[in-house]
């Protein structure tokens, strides 16, 4: 098995838990999909730990599922060991700055994630500020969404501060 859709059910954080345990040990999977579930922050806990493990899942999807910093917080830690995702989906979650702060030390630390969706999740340009930093180290994001968040001038300045610096970006959403 390579992919793995689960979405638009209503598995929550009970499910997600059970699946993160097998993904620990699975060495095919390589995409996960759980868009539009209920995994909330004990859910993205359980996708940490798998994240922590599991070196095959290139491509995961959990947008829509009511995680907030908390849940991505434990993403982001997970993150700065994983070495094999690629492409991480949080949007239309309830990240807010504290998962942006999270998500920036992650960028800092992990030299595959290619693709990041973190739009409508009420990051303010305190959060891209933060982001912007990490970009200005960060040599493997190709493509960043951070549409439809609540970004003001100070997070264009920081976004045009990173552009100056970062090579590898090759698609931003703001």
């Amino acid at each position: 098995l390579q992919e793995l859709n689960i979405c638009k059910n209503e598995v929550t954080s009970i499910g997600l838990i059970k699946i993160g345990e097998a993904l620990q040990i699975n060495t095919s999977l390589q995409t996960l999909d759980v868009l539009y579930n209920k995994i909330s922050d004990d859910g993205a806990a359980a996708i940490s730990e798998c994240l922590k493990k599991n070196n095959t899942l290139q491509e995961l999807k959990i947008s829509e599922n009511n995680i907030t910093s908390n849940g991505l917080i434990k993403i982001g830690e997970a993150l700065q060991i994983n070495a094999s995702l690629q492409t991480l989906d949080v949007s239309h979650n309830r990240i807010s700055d504290d998962g942006a702060a999270a998500i920036s030390e992650c960028l800092k630390k992990n030299n595959t994630l290619q693709e990041l969706k973190i739009s409508e999740n009420n990051i303010t340009s305190n959060g891209l500020i933060k982001i912007g930093e990490a970009l200005q180290i960060n040599a493997s994001l190709q493509t960043l969404d951070v549409s439809n968040n609540k970004i003001s001038d100070d997070g264009a300045a920081a976004i045009s501060e990173c552009l100056k610096k970062n090579s590898t970006l090759q698609e931003l959403k703001i």
